[in-house]
């Protein structure tokens, strides 16, 4: 069946209603020391009990929300757990679009791989031989496809099942995977990525536990081992250090020669087990900066956002390991090193959330970045805890850490970043693999200079192995170096030859120096265009950047949309083009320099499920299924009910519960536990035949009510572009217990636009589960359609001065409902700030007006040519005043008066009133005038009197005031002071 294009997005069907869910938890009950009745309906939400033994509460979710219009903040992926089990540490930024799809040059949202290597001087091919473990609670279905998407995105090595390098086991070290988890499949993907980012070469073991129960997770570790990994991470935790710790659960976590690693958790100051035991590495977080003014390139601070930040404090019920010497502390101190935890980008495509690309924080990024730093620096001496590495280094291969808190607390230095030893960082963050590495080693400097030149060369990459430096501004490095035999030492520069490797030998505790000059490459100008590509065709002011470059990138003409850039010779390169205007989807390509010029054009599409980009309308072309029968399915719908289901998809509401979904009169229903109905289901409602062919994306809503445990009961959407031969999920039930009403559901469907025959379904199994409803099935395309018109583009400066204005309103009085705020440009030098671009319905003659604050309206005339750019730049008026003379003064007999001229001048471009004000008491100075409006150019006289008969005058001396001066503009106006000197009064007339 072809979707009929009759239904549009004006249509009734689009109305959404607001969303409420009633959530009960399984483990709320158990809290409660109740367990859920097989056969009972999910009731009213009930507060989660808290175990005695927590030493703190995480927020609650009440606390934990953004408030509305306030910039997207962090939520935890994980609730807070209940009695014996841990929660995950994994933190997921809010407010985040949807994006499955990114373009193969395109760079995600958040910190790469590339920004932790650069940060942390990590080799780029890390790891090979070695493999790190992720422990973690349930099942992430799409924990190896999501990971393929992140690897290649950012091209690192596949890691998959078939080439050897990704595993998953349950945590027995089968195959018989738990069940999923809508919180911990974030946590796995976060996990997942940030070992590839850090180690892309090592070889990833997955532990899924059946549970999030501390005896199952303990487990995990405990397998993991068993398995050959000499590196686990455990992004988990429970707040709280207990006496019984260490006896009921610390033998997982000791494993001489393996370095296993914790989260130190998010919740601020206070401690949490696992990272508490004396032979774990327990790990802090920071926040993460881009500083091209410093050395390094990059700063960090005690991580705080929101209400989370890393935990730390002092575990007073665990022994001292031998390594630590803080004097705050009698126990053991946490944490131990710490490392980025926000704002990096993460894949996940499971589950509710599993939205594509986001940006994820929290301990839990910082955690498997450095069990992957372990595995970067080799393997650990037998019989030795790679926790005491760092503290060994004596600060080598460590970035201090030394602002910023995570709290309040006794000993400042166990809640506030310092010099050397904190507890929220720990003794600081990679500066390469010295502090996590066993064993004896040396220092290697110098500076990487252009041999042509003689100037430095910043970002030369100088290593050997696992070892990397790279260069600062001034070209310097410094390197650590296992003792011994330095093989093949290479330094690489963009657009430079690389360096002949150099062979060497370092002693333990020897410094040398090796300064290297490189030569620099041809380099050939690649030339082109960057274009809508949707329709109108016209220019884009765009990014054009050059991947693994650490050259700027450069901008498009906004007029044109031509760039340049000039390349080195005799290499192919990755574009990455990135529109400034929004509501495009990035773009790109390869090309090969040679020695002859390039040319590469682009043209960027716009975004159909974004639907902001401005020029185009969206248009829906679907129709909506309401159940209205109730004598079956509807006409070209089918249930599909597998063998042995007692019941399935049903119209006429078999037990009257009436029409709970948002929608009204007949629904789709699938009944499990309530009689007649039997308990057990396996049953597919699945849409006619839509042709999708036409559509550049397409989406389904519907409304919906269910009740649901997640131990016996699933649901799905499901997608099918072959006649149901293989589905694929595009909304799964979630993992906790949920009851929910008058929900409105919208799922993204963009990646089966262009199919001709797409069918949906939505699947019910149950074994003694509740009932799902279904109402309102809203199924269409989205196409972007061209308005006519055309872009105008300029900036808009203040007249008198020329500087760009930002935040100034540029409206088409043709239509004043379009309008546009001008922006700062400062990543390009060629266009100022007070940049804008707007789009003018209809090509011809438009008028178009400017304003700002303090400023006068200003009003060009642009001719707008149909899917052309026109360049119309304005110009704002703002008055600027001076007063002569700068400073007033008089000498007056007592009694007497006398007066003196006051000359205001505008000599700005725009008209200003002046306002003149005197403080209270000083009666003896009078203007006679309060206000004065003076046009471009115009000046005015205003009379100041000086009459020392005022009251205010109380004898003979010296009274000073000043005459303040405001106006309209945005120029500060100078007071003028005025002194009046009162003399003895002879009896002369003034």
């Amino acid at each position: 069946m072809s979707i009929s294009p009759s239904a549009r997005s004006a249509s009734p069907a689009f109305r959404v209603l607001g969303r409420g869910a009633a959530v009960l938890g399984v483990a709320a009950l158990a809290l409660l020391g109740l367990q859920p009745a097989a056969q009972a309906r999910p009731t009213e939400p009930v507060a989660r009990a808290t175990g005695q033994a927590a030493a703190h509460s995480a927020p609650s979710a009440q606390a934990r929300a953004t408030a509305p219009g306030t910039t997207p903040g962090l939520e935890p992926v994980c609730d807070t757990p209940a009695e014996g089990r841990a929660a995950c540490y994994a933190l997921r930024a809010t407010g985040q679009p949807p994006l499955l799809r990114l373009s193969a040059s395109a760079t995600p949202a958040g910190f790469g791989p590339k920004d932790i290597q650069s940060a942390y001087s990590l080799p780029a091919d890390g790891g090979a031989g070695q493999t790190i473990a992720i422990v973690d609670a349930y099942d992430n279905p799409n924990a190896e496809a999501d990971l393929a998407v992140y690897r290649a995105q950012y091209g690192l090595p596949p890691c998959t099942t078939a080439n050897g390098c990704f595993r998953k086991v349950d945590q027995r070290g089968g195959t018989s995977y738990p069940q999923p988890s809508e919180a911990w499949v974030g946590e796995i993907a976060l996990d997942l990525d940030m070992v590839s980012a850090a180690a892309p070469g090592a070889r990833i073991l997955l532990v899924e536990t059946d549970n999030d129960g501390l005896e199952n997770l303990a487990a995990g570790v405990d397998e993991a081992v068993a398995l050959g990994a000499k590196y686990v991470s455990n992004s988990y935790g429970r707040l709280g250090d207990f006496s019984t710790d260490l006896a009921t659960y610390g033998a997982s976590y000791d494993h001489p020669g393996v370095a296993v690693v914790a989260a130190s958790g998010d919740n601020k100051y206070g401690v949490s087990f696992p990272s508490t035991l004396p032979t774990v590495t327990a790990v802090g977080g920071t926040t993460l900066t881009a500083d091209p003014g410093t050395a390094r390139g990059w700063s960090e601070t005690v991580w705080a956002r929101d209400n989370y930040g890393p935990g730390s404090g002092c575990a007073r019920n665990q022994a001292k390991p031998a390594f630590q010497e803080d004097a705050g502390c009698t126990g053991r101190s946490v944490a131990d090193v710490s490392a980025v935890a926000d704002n990096v980008a993460v894949y996940l495509s499971y589950g509710v959330h599993g939205t594509g690309w986001q940006r994820y924080g929290g301990t839990s990024a910082a955690t498997p970045v450095i069990a992957a730093l372990y595995a970067l620096a080799g393997p650990p001496r037998p019989g030795t805890y790679p926790n005491a590495y760092p503290y060994a280094a004596g600060g080598a291969g460590l970035n201090d850490v030394t602002t910023g808190s995570n709290g309040t607390c006794d000993a400042a230095y166990l809640c506030t970043g310092g010099p050397g030893y904190d507890g929220p960082t720990g003794l600081g963050t990679p500066a390469g693999l010295a502090a996590f590495r066993s064993g004896p080693h040396g220092t290697l400097s110098g500076t990487v200079k252009d041999s042509a030149t003689g100037k430095p060369v910043a970002h030369a990459t100088v290593g050997s192995g696992l070892d990397v430096a790279t260069t600062d501004a001034q070209g310097a490095y410094t390197l650590d170096l296992p003792a011994g035999t330095v093989k093949d030492l290479t330094v690489k520069a963009f657009g430079y030859t690389a360096a002949a490797p150099a062979t060497f030998t370092i002693a333990d505790g020897q410094s040398l120096t090796r300064d290297v000059a490189l030569a620099p490459i041809p380099r050939e100008h690649v030339r082109g265009k960057v274009t809508d590509g949707s329709g109108h065709g016209w220019p884009l002011y765009a990014q054009v950047a050059v991947a693994g470059s650490p050259e700027a990138p450069v901008w498009t003409d906004p007029e044109t949309g031509a760039y340049r850039l000039d390349l080195p010779q005799g290499a192919e390169y990755t574009l990455e083009v990135t529109s400034s205007l929004p509501g495009y989807r990035p773009g790109g390509g390869q090309v090969d320099v040679g020695r002859r010029k390039v040319t590469a054009d682009f043209a960027l599409t716009a975004d159909p499920d974004a639907a902001t980009a401005v020029g185009y309308t969206l248009e829906r072309q679907g129709r909506t299924e309401t159940f209205d029968s109730t004598t079956g399915a509807p006409q070209g719908w089918t249930v599909v009910n597998a063998p042995g289901t007692d019941s399935g998809w049903e119209f006429d509401d078999p037990i009257q519960r009436g029409n709970l979904t948002g929608g009204s009169g007949a629904f789709a229903v699938a009944e499990s536990d309530n009689g007649p109905i039997g308990p057990h289901q396996d049953s597919q409602l699945i849409s006619p035949v839509l042709d999708f062919s036409a559509g550049q994306s397409a989406e389904l809503s519907f409304k919906t009510e269910y009740g649901y445990n997640p131990n016996n009961q699933q649901m799905s959407v499901d997608v099918t572009t072959d006649g149901g031969a293989t589905w694929t999920s595009a909304w799964v039930s979630p993992q906790s217990s949920d009851s929910v009403q008058n929900r409105t559901l919208h799922v993204g469907l963009g990646a089966f636009a262009g199919h001709k025959a797409v069918q949906v379904r939505f699947r019910f199994v149950a074994n003694w589960g509740y009932h799902w409803a279904i109402d309102d099935v809203y199924i269409a395309t989205r196409t972007l359609l061209p308005a006519p018109g055309g872009l105008t583009v300029g900036t808009v400066r203040d007249a008198n001065t020329g500087a760009g204005l930002v935040g100034a309103t540029v409206t088409d009085l043709k239509n004043p409902g379009t309008t546009a705020t001008t922006t700062a440009t400062p990543d390009d030098p060629a266009v100022g700030d007070g940049f804008y671009t707007l789009f003018a319905a209809g090509p011809g003659s438009h008028t178009l007006s400017a304003t700002a604050s303090g400023h006068s309206a200003a009003t060009e005339r642009a001719t707008v040519h149909a899917d052309r750019v026109t360049r119309t730049d304005l110009a704002l008026g703002v008055g600027r005043v001076t007063a002569t003379p700068d400073t007033i003064s008089g000498t007056v007999a007592q009694g007497r008066h006398t007066s003196v001229r006051l000359r205001l001048a505008n000599t700005g471009t725009g008209a200003v009133t002046v306002r003149l004000a005197q403080p209270s008491g000083t009666g003896w100075l009078t203007t006679g005038v309060s206000q004065v409006t003076l046009e471009p150019g115009r000046r005015t006289t205003v009379t100041v009197v000086l009459d020392s008969a005022s009251s205010d005058v109380t004898g003979p001396g010296d009274y000073r005031t000043e005459i303040a001066l405001t106006g309209d503009t945005p120029y500060a106006i100078s007071p003028v002071p005025v002194t009046l000197h009162v003399t003895a009064a002879h009896g002369h007339g003034a």
